[in-house]
């Protein structure tokens, strides 16, 4: 054992001594608000299954499935697998290589070379081998190690990316399933109208026979009744495309989607819509948003690059061992006269590369720039969201109060008009006018709600998804390695 002494000796000292040449990392500083810019209200957590707020089962169940078959979320899944595969491979970089070999040749040797076989001797002789080798190149500069941490935070920025789709397609169904309710309503809306106004045109058909009213008036009442028609089966157009739309969203099969029909539930002016205001302070939004996560992740794996691409400028240091047996003869093999060993120490330093690696590392300094920039894009996105969201939450509230005031006045006034008109008292162009306006009122109403129950999503959405408890981070990543949680603002340099 005292001939291996040297090489465990420089073996320890190697490890002791390495270190990492990645910048010390921290989280880029930007101004926040000190708090939402929003009226003293209750605050509460918003549940992570936000969507059961709008007391749906029918919609519960839709999510339950888009969550469950939605083929970006598959897509998105082998990705984070892939990810995790990569981080595997650099993982056994850290370790030694080992190999085991063996091998038979047939050597025919000269009678003439530098070392003549006897003629008495067989010029060809079999030669047999067995060995165990490895290698192992140490990471003094750091180079495997940050090529590690890089990895691993490409792996959590994956994970973070997967949570911020899951959550898309979550607010994506929602929003589909209240389209389809919506024009659900629109439809019951449109047919009403045509069977209203043939039902009139009939009475005015038998009025203008017998010359009550004139040809035009008549022309007029049949013409809207066309109008009407036309509207419907737009309004059915679009809501078999929007239940395809929604089938294929929540992954469906192809016969399902020429088939079947999705499951309603609740009538859309029945669904609650109760506002919800963001919990706790704004800096938290930089937890919550899986988005946001999955940038800093991507700035923290850019960082690490650094650091892997600076250690090509320093000799690389290997390891190397062999243990194995030779002989002519395979019944010899494994005898104690036949064994060989073997160890030393090779480095290799670049001299001149006519400035490939000072380009790599400007290269890996730049990706980090862009890296910087799109985290500080996402983080302006976020805040551009949530205000845009509140807002809308908060005039789609009044928007949906107006309308509905709107089409209480109108259809007073559209039973109004047709008094007056069958009393001789106006034209039939007040009629139409009153009836046209109605209904262009409630087909606009019935998109209204939609747009109210959409701009309630747009919070959850722009929040993050919910959370219970608004001091405690999401644990929706797998732990592949604490230290590069982001919610840690530096990270050292070893």
């Amino acid at each position: 054992m005292k001939r291996f002494a040297p090489f465990f000796a420089l073996f320890a000292a190697l490890c002791l001594s390495g270190c990492s040449l990645a910048p010390k990392y921290e989280r880029p500083d930007m101004p926040l608000p000190a708090a939402w810019n929003l009226p003293e209200q209750a605050q509460s957590p918003l549940a992570e299954q936000w969507w059961t707020r709008f007391n749906d089962p029918a919609l519960d169940a839709l999510v339950a499935e888009a969550l469950q078959k939605n083929q970006d979320l598959e897509q998105s899944l082998a990705s984070v697998n892939s990810a995790r595969a990569q981080l595997g491979v650099a993982t056994s970089f850290l370790f030694p290589s080992i190999g085991i070999d063996g091998g038979w040749r047939l050597n025919s040797m000269s009678l003439k070379g530098p070392t003549p076989v006897s003629p008495s001797m067989d010029r060809v002789q079999p030669a047999y081998s067995g060995g165990l080798s490895t290698a192992w190149e140490l990471d003094f500069w750091g180079k495997y190690r940050n090529t590690y941490t890089a990895l691993s935070d490409i792996l959590l920025g994956s994970q973070a990316a997967h949570v911020g789709l899951r959550l898309t397609t979550s607010g994506a169904t929602a929003r589909s399933y209240f389209a389809l309710l919506a024009l659900d309503l629109q439809q019951e809306i449109a047919e009403r109208t045509v069977k209203t106004r043939e039902d009139a045109l009939r009475i005015y058909t038998d009025r203008f026979k017998a010359g009550d009213i004139t040809e035009l008036d008549w022309l007029r009442a049949k013409a809207e009744v066309d109008v009407a028609r036309v509207s419907l089966h737009e309004t059915q157009a679009a809501r078999e495309a929007a239940e395809a739309s929604l089938l294929t969203l929540v992954g469906r099969s192809p016969r399902d989607i020429m088939l079947e029909r999705t499951e309603r539930g609740k009538a859309i002016h029945l669904i609650p819509a109760a506002p919800i205001l963001p919990a706790g302070i704004p800096s938290q939004l930089l937890e919550r948003r899986p988005d946001i996560r999955a940038a800093e992740y991507a700035l923290m794996a850019s960082n690490a690059n650094i650091g892997a691409a600076r250690a090509d400028f320093f000799p690389s240091i290997s390891l190397t061992a062999a243990f194995g047996t030779q002989s002519s003869h395979l019944r010899n093999l494994f005898t104690v006269a036949t064994g060989t060993w073997a160890y030393g120490i090779q480095g290799s330093m670049p001299i001149l590369d006519f400035g490939r690696t000072w380009w790599k590392v400007k290269d890996a300094e730049a990706q980090k720039q862009m890296a910087l920039a799109v985290y500080n894009k996402t983080v302006q996105n976020a805040f551009s969201d949530i205000r845009t969201a509140l807002v809308q939450q908060r005039e789609s509230a009044e928007i949906v109060k107006s309308y509905t005031a709107q089409v209480d006045s109108l259809f007073k006034a559209a039973d109004l008009a047709r008094v007056r008109y069958d009393n001789g008292y106006s034209s039939y162009l007040e009629v139409l006018d009153a009836e046209r306006q109605l209904f262009g009122a409630e087909m606009q109403a019935a998109t209204a709600l939609a747009r109210r129950l959409n701009a309630i999503v747009d919070v959850c959405m722009a929040l993050g998804g919910g959370w219970e408890e608004p001091d405690a981070p999401e644990q929706d990543e797998d732990d592949v390695r604490p230290e590069t949680q982001p919610s840690k603002k530096k990270r050292k340099s070893k």
